[in-house]
């Protein structure tokens, strides 16, 4: 599947997927705004809807954790084989 997604869509896609992969539940906004450099919640949401928009997650308001991924992400791992949740893209700006 192709689909377009910007940098920083991409590094929240990844560590969605390697958080998953890590702890076996989907983050909460504040765990991304935290793994992703420590913004607040309210950018991380507009990011995650964005992310919505372009159809690559789906998200229920309802729960906090509810982030389910749409599109297979291929992310980094650690040489243990163990997922990394957060590899920045470029040089973060």
């Amino acid at each position: 599947m192709a689909f377009s997604a910007t940098p920083r869509q991409m590094d929240a896609l990844r560590f969605v997927r390697g958080f998953q992969l890590a702890r076996g539940k989907s983050p909460t906004l504040q765990e991304i705004a935290t793994g992703m450099g420590g913004v607040s919640k309210s950018p991380t949401f507009r990011l995650v809807c964005a992310i919505q928009e372009r159809g690559l997650v789906r998200t229920g308001y309802q729960s906090p954790r509810s982030i389910e991924l749409l599109t297979d992400i291929a992310i980094p791992r650690a040489p243990d084989g163990a997922p990394l949740y957060f590899v920045p893209i470029g040089n973060g700006q």
